[in-house]
């Protein structure tokens, strides 16, 4: 029989008792290094499941956006300009009104409140829309975007235009998209009137809206930087129509006054999510061919896309 001691420190059974339950140094690092190695492999899995939820929030974003356009489209006979005046001016003093896309949309989803907040017969620079433009959407902002939620451009006043990470397919260059003589082949560009009808290309073929994450030169309400091109201006040159396309590129745009790092772009890994006109929403890798990408914008080019993913 194994008496229990309790009050002789010294005796040998309570010793041994007390080294059999103990642990050692080594045990305990070796307990250590397989939690540490365990946290390590469930670390990746974590992180992907958040992004695959940030991923999927984006999406369902970029497709209420669709059906606000749509509703817009059902409304007005015509799918909405990317901006309400033209883009030939910059800085014109606040006398155009400059409105975008993505606040002319606005009473066709849950922001009608935001969108009574908005005076579109007057600029979107106007002092009297700064306080709406202030507003981050969360609508209009990816999840996955870890960037700034206000502008620091020196176009903009501090601390009052809130960034939005989604922007129109305008146009396949610069060219078509600013010049006089040329014209944009996208559907959603400056003071378009484009219909249904005119998407010859079909609207399944034919991209709307993509995302941007563009930190400085992209605020929802402005149209002036709310269409973007399939192909970037150049690589420091700038050359109209540099063959590659924009997606993920960068430099995207520099002219010296305006400067935009980032095109059409994202922070998911390895492509961009992009709202066609039939309503669905694509994954489209930035290892896309500038060919195709160029065909997607087109609303009556003639190319034949089989696969748009």
């Amino acid at each position: 029989m194994q008496l229990n001691c309790t009050e002789h420190a010294s005796c040998f059974s309570c010793r041994r008792t007390r080294r059999e339950t103990a642990f050692t140094l080594v045990e305990l690092l070796v307990v250590i290094a397989i939690i540490g190695t365990l946290v390590a492999l469930l670390l990746p899995a974590v992180q992907h499941a958040r992004e695959a939820a940030r991923r999927t929030s984006c999406a369902n974003n970029t497709k209420q956006i669709g059906l606000a356009i749509a509703g817009y489209q059902l409304s007005k006979n015509i799918y909405p300009p990317s901006n309400t005046d033209t883009l030939l001016v910059w800085d014109d003093g606040g006398v155009l009104r400059n409105q975008s896309w993505a606040s002319v949309i606005l009473p066709y989803f849950e922001e009608g409140g935001l969108a009574d907040k908005v005076d579109f017969t007057v600029s979107s620079m106007a002092a009297t829309n700064q306080p709406a433009a202030a507003i981050p959407l969360a609508i209009y902002r990816c999840p996955s975007y870890t960037g700034a939620a206000l502008t620091a451009d020196s176009h903009y006043p501090p601390g009052k235009y809130a960034i939005g990470n989604y922007v129109s397919i305008g146009a396949t260059d610069v060219d078509h998209l600013y010049s006089v003589g040329l014209k944009p082949e996208g559907v959603i560009y400056p003071v378009s009137k484009v219909r249904p009808v005119d998407v010859t290309d079909g609207l399944s073929k034919t991209m709307f809206i993509s995302e941007s994450r563009e930190e400085r030169m992209r605020v929802w309400i402005d149209g002036r930087t709310a269409a973007y091109t399939a192909l970037p201006y150049g690589d420091g040159s700038p050359v109209f129509g540099t063959p590659v396309s924009a997606l993920n590129y960068k430099p995207y745009y520099n002219d010296g006054d305006v400067d935009c790092e980032y095109g059409p772009s994202s922070m998911h890994v390895g492509g961009v999510y992009h709202l066609f006109g039939d309503g669905s929403v694509h994954f489209l890798s930035d290892k896309i061919s500038s060919t195709v990408y160029v065909a997607l914008c087109t609303r009556a080019g003639g190319e034949v896309v089989q696969d748009v993913d």
